[in-house]
């Protein structure tokens, strides 16, 4: 399991509101469960420091 950091959006490119921390195998992976979430309407996935999806 790698780390990944999603930070919700006030829009996009916008502010950072909240940021969560969560586990996945991969990238593919961390951008569902993201986009599942019902808190992130807006939101960006990084993983060491790279961003590796937007949901808008």
């Amino acid at each position: 399991m790698k780390h990944y950091r999603v930070n919700k959006l006030a829009k996009p490119e916008g502010h950072v509101v909240k940021r969560k921390d969560i586990l996945a195998s991969n990238d593919h992976e961390a951008v569902q469960r993201a986009e599942g979430d019902p808190d992130c309407p807006v939101c960006d996935v990084w993983h060491a420091g790279e961003k590796v999806g937007s949901i808008t």
